[in-house]
């Protein structure tokens, strides 16, 4: 508490928050996001909230910035993200978000296993889980490109099938 507290003395212009709620329960969680939204406007700030936690980001974020092995894949707005997502690591994520409208025996998984972070594999680094990898993806890795508006794609495709 007293770090932040003198973390927040310096007014700050750029509020990180990595993992805030992870482990919490719902009601401490909508606290601490309560707070930080408070923060957010107290100070002027921008928040760069760091976390796995795709509900919190569709209620709390108005951009999102989606990782794999340590580059970002995807951006866009969270309407890009959660209705068009361009990336197929980023649709892979949203498919496995349990849904209460549909009826599934069986949680969708993104096939494979995450790639050595010492050794990464040349190309892109999501082709090895790929359902989509073309030659190309195993020799070059992918520019992030501008697509519609501010939505980028770090990915040889030009739309998901």
């Amino acid at each position: 508490r007293a770090m932040i507290a003198m973390a927040l003395s310096c007014n700050p212009q750029l509020l990180i928050a990595d993992e805030p709620t992870t482990a919490l329960d719902v009601t401490i969680q909508a606290q601490i996001l309560r707070l930080m939204d408070q923060l957010k406007e107290d100070f002027s700030a921008a928040v760069l909230l760091i976390t796995h936690d795709l509900g919190v980001i569709a209620e709390t974020c108005k951009n999102v910035a989606v990782m794999y092995a340590g580059k970002i894949v995807e951006y866009g707005s969270v309407e890009d993200i959660f209705e068009n997502p361009l990336h197929p690591y980023t649709a892979g994520l949203n498919k496995a978000i349990p849904r209460l409208d549909i009826d599934t025996e069986r949680l969708q998984i993104i096939e494979g296993n995450v790639p050595n972070l010492i050794d990464l594999p040349p190309g892109c680094k999501f082709y090895p889980r790929c359902p989509y990898a073309m030659d190309i993806c195993t020799k070059e890795e992918p520019p992030l490109k501008k697509r519609e508006g501010n939505h980028l794609t770090r990915c040889y495709l030009e739309e998901l099938p």
